[in-house]
C-alpha cells in the first residue's frame, strides 16, 4: 500500500469508496454504530418492531439466522503478535480469512478495536482478497465482522474497508445470484447494519420488486421487510402491491404486519382502497389475538392508507378493538386513537378506554405519545369519561421535575401538546409561559422566528385572549406577522381565476350568497381574524337595528398577521366555514379546530357562526342557502344577547 494512500486512510477516507455522496451521507449517520458483539444478534438498541419482525422471518424460514455458528479457540498474546508481524500480501486467501476470525475473537476478548493502526497492513491485504472469495465464504466474513468490538460508527477506519469492499463484491455477483440469494445477502447487510448505505441493497431491491410476480409469498414478505428498514420506496412498488393483492389469502396476520411496515417506513401508501379494506377485514378477524407489535405496523398502514372514509370500516375496527386496549401497550393504543383521529372517526369508548388506560402508566408515557393523544382528544373535543380528568394527568405529567430533559430534547412536541390543550378550552398559564420564553423558543425553534411553528403563533394568540393578565413572554408584532405571512392561506377570491378545493368552493360560493343578500360587495369581505388558523372567514357587520352595514376597509391590510379586535360596538359576524375535511364522521359536528376558532372570536366579542360543509353541500338554490345562512346568523346573534 502506498504511502499517500496510508495518508489517505488515517482520515477516515475509506479506499472503495469514491462517491462523495455517499460520504457524506455516512457522515451524517455518524452516530449510528456498527454493534458487533455476537450475543446481541448484530445490533445493539436494535428497533424493537424490527427485532420482532426479524424474529417472524427466522422463525418461518425465510431468512437466515444472525446468530453465528462460528465457534473457535482464542489465539494466545504471541500468537497474535506474531501473526502482526506477517507479510499479509504473500498469504494466501483462505490464511486470510482465516486470521480475519482469529483477530476478531482475539479483539473481542481483549476490546482492542478494528480500527487500530495495528491492523492497517491486514485489513489492506484482506479487503484486496475479497474478490477471490466463495459466495459461502463471503458469508463468513460477514458473521466474523460481526464478532468485533464495537466501533464509533459505520464510517469508522478499516471497519468501512471491509464492508464496503463486501458491498462491491456483492454488487459485482447481483446478476448470477437467485431471488433467495439476493435476500440472504440483503440479511447479512442488515445484520451489520449498513443496509441503508449500501449499493448493493439498493440494487438488489430494486431488482426484487421489478420481478414482484416472479416471487414467492415468503419472498414478497421478505422483500418488504428490507424495503422498511431501507426507509425508500423501489421504483416498481406497485407491482409489489398487485402482488400482494393476488396472494393475499396465502399471508397470515403477521406476514401482513411485516407488508405494512414496508410500505408505511417507504411513505408508501397503499392505493387499492379494496386491498385496505381486506386489511381492516383481517385485523378485525383476529383481534383478540393479534401480536402488538403486528397491530400498531398494520394501524399505521391503514392511517395512511385512509385519508378519508365514505362507510364505518373505520368504526368497525375500533369497535373489534376497543375490548384489546388493556392488554396492548401505550404506543399501540396510540396508533389506535390515531386511526380514528386521520379519518374523523369517532369512537367514544374506544376513546374512553384509551385514556383510562394511559392514565395508569402516565410516567412510562412519552411526551411524544401525550401529544398525540391531546391532539386526539381536542380533535373530536372529547373529554373521556375517566375517573380521573385525563388532562389534569397529562399536565401534572409535563410539569414534573423528571420530564425536563425529554421536553428539552422533545420541545416542539411539548409546545405542540399545550397548544392542542387550547382546542379544549384548556389554556395552562404556566406551561404556556414556559413555551414562549426566548430560552425555549431558541433551543428548540433555534434563533430566527420564521422557524417557529404554529403552534407558537396559537399559544401566543390564545394567552392574549384568555390570559391577558399573565406574565408572559408575548411575541413581537413583527415575529407574529411574519408566522401569519408562513402559516395563513390566501382567502379565496372571486375575481382571483385558479382551481379551489371543495372548501374554497364553498367559501365562494357563501361570499356570494351573502352579497347578494346584503347589498353587494361592500358588505362583505373574507380576512383573517385569527391569523394563527390557516383559512380565513367571511366577516359582515349589522348595525343596531340589524341593517347590514359596509365592512370593506374597516381591516386594514397593513395590520395583516395580528389578530383584529372588535372595530366597535355594532354586532360584528364571523363566518366560519367547517369544509368537508372538517366535519366529524357520520355527524355535522365539526372538529375541535373549528369549534375552537368560534370560542375564540366569541372571546374577541364577534358572533362566531360555524357553517358545516354537511348540511350546506345539500342545498341547490341561492334562496335555500341565504335562508339556511341567515337562521345561522340569528342563532348566532341571538344566542349571545
Amino acid at each position: 500500500m502506498s504511502f499517500l494512500v496510508r495518508i489517505v486512510r488515517n482520515f477516515t477516507v475509506p479506499k472503495y469508496r469514491s462517491n462523495i455522496g455517499a460520504l457524506n451521507s455516512l457522515q451524517k449517520y455518524s452516530r449510528r454504530r456498527i454493534h458487533c458483539s455476537s450475543h446481541l444478534c448484530g445490533r445493539m438498541f436494535l428497533e424493537h418492531e424490527n427485532n420482532y419482525a426479524y424474529s417472524i422471518l427466522e422463525k418461518k424460514g425465510y431468512a437466515v439466522s444472525l446468530k453465528s455458528d462460528i465457534s473457535r479457540n482464542c489465539i494466545s498474546e504471541q500468537e497474535f503478535q506474531e501473526a502482526l508481524k506477517c507479510n499479509w500480501s504473500k498469504k494466501s486467501q483462505a490464511e486470510l480469512f482465516d486470521y480475519f476470525l482469529k483477530f476478531a475473537l482475539y479483539c473481542s476478548e481483549h476490546k482492542l478495536c478494528i480500527s487500530n493502526q495495528i491492523f492497517d497492513t491486514y485489513i489492506d491485504s484482506l479487503t484486496d482478497s475479497i474478490k477471490l472469495g466463495t459466495d459461502e465464504e463471503l458469508k463468513t466474513l460477514f458473521y466474523t465482522l460481526n464478532k468485533w468490538p464495537d466501533t464509533p460508527s459505520i464510517r469508522t477506519r478499516n471497519i468501512i474497508e471491509v464492508w464496503a469492499a463486501l458491498d462491491d463484491e456483492c454488487l459485482n455477483r447481483l446478476k448470477n445470484w437467485s431471488y433467495d440469494e439476493l435476500l440472504t445477502f440483503l440479511s447479512l447487510f442488515y445484520m451489520i447494519n449498513v443496509i441503508r448505505y449500501s449499493d448493493y441493497c439498493v440494487k438488489a431491491l430494486q431488482k426484487l420488486a421489478s420481478k414482484a410476480k416472479n416471487l414467492t409469498p415468503a419472498q414478497l414478505v421478505h422483500t418488504l421487510f428490507f424495503i422498511g428498514i431501507w426507509r425508500k420506496s423501489p421504483f416498481d412498488m406497485h407491482n409489489l402491491e398487485v402482488e400482494i393483492n393476488k396472494k393475499y389469502s396465502q399471508f397470515t396476520i403477521d406476514e401482513l404486519a411485516i407488508i405494512s411496515m414496508g410500505y408505511f417506513k417507504s411513505k408508501t401508501p397503499i392505493r387499492d382502497p379494496e386491498l385496505v379494506k381486506k386489511i381492516i377485514a383481517t385485523v378485525i378477524e383476529n383481534s383478540k389475538t393479534i401480536h402488538e407489535v403486528s397491530l400498531a405496523a398494520l394501524l399505521k398502514l391503514i392511517r395512511y392508507s385512509t385519508k378519508s372514509v365514505l362507510d364505518d370500516r373505520i368504526n368497525s375496527l375500533l369497535e373489534a378493538l376497543q375490548s384489546e386496549v388493556p392488554r396492548l401497550s401505550v404506543m399501540c393504543n396510540v396508533h389506535m386513537a390515531l386511526v380514528g383521529t386521520s379519518t374523523l372517526s369517532l369512537h367514544k369508548q374506544c376513546l374512553d378506554n384509551i385514556a383510562a388506560k394511559v392514565i395508569k402508566t402516565m410516567s412510562q408515557t412519552r411526551v411524544k405519545d401525550l401529544e398525540r393523544l391531546v391532539l386526539t382528544y381536542g380533535t373530536f373535543g372529547l373529554r373521556p369519561n375517566t375517573e380521573e380528568c385525563f388532562f389534569t394527568k397529562v399536565m401534572d405529567e409535563l410539569r414534573k421535575p423528571e420530564r425536563i430533559i425529554e421536553i428539552s430534547i422533545h420541545g416542539r412536541s411539548f409546545a405542540c401538546c399545550i397548544a392542542y390543550l387550547t382546542l379544549l378550552g384548556i389554556y395552562p398559564v404556566d406551561l404556556i409561559s414556559r413555551v414562549l420564553t426566548p430560552e425555549f423558543r431558541e433551543r428548540t425553534y433555534g434563533k430566527y422566528c420564521f422557524n417557529y411553528g404554529r403552534e407558537i403563533l396559537t399559544l401566543n394568540n390564545v394567552a392574549e385572549i384568555f390570559c391577558s393578565d399573565a406574565n408572559i413572554n408575548f411575541l413581537e408584532n413583527k415575529e407574529k406577522k411574519i408566522l401569519a405571512k408562513k402559516y395563513t392561506d390566501y382567502v379565496p377570491r372571486e375575481d382571483y381565476v385558479k382551481q379551489y378545493n371543495i372548501t374554497e368552493q364553498m367559501f365562494l360560493d357563501i361570499l356570494k350568497v351573502l352579497k347578494e343578500a346584503r347589498g353587494g360587495d361592500d358588505y362583505v369581505i373574507g380576512d383573517h381574524i385569527l391569523p394563527h388558523y390557516q383559512r380565513g372567514d367571511i366577516i359582515i357587520c349589522n348595525d343596531h337595528s340589524g341593517a347590514p352595514v359596509a365592512v370593506k376597509g374597516v381591516f386594514p391590510p397593513s395590520d395583516f398577521g395580528l389578530m383584529r379586535k372588535l372595530p366597535d360596538d355594532k354586532t360584528w359576524i364571523v363566518l366560519v366555514i367547517a369544509g368537508r375535511n372538517a366535519i366529524i364522521h357520520g355527524t355535522d359536528n365539526a372538529t375541535g379546530f373549528f369549534t375552537s376558532k368560534v370560542r375564540e372570536l366569541e372571546a374577541l366579542g364577534y358572533h362566531g357562526v360555524l357553517v358545516p360543509w354537511s348540511q350546506f353541500s345539500k342545498l341547490r338554490s341561492t334562496a335555500d342557502k341565504a335562508v339556511f345562512l341567515n337562521n345561522l346568523i340569528d342563532n348566532a346573534v341571538n344566542k349571545n344577547k
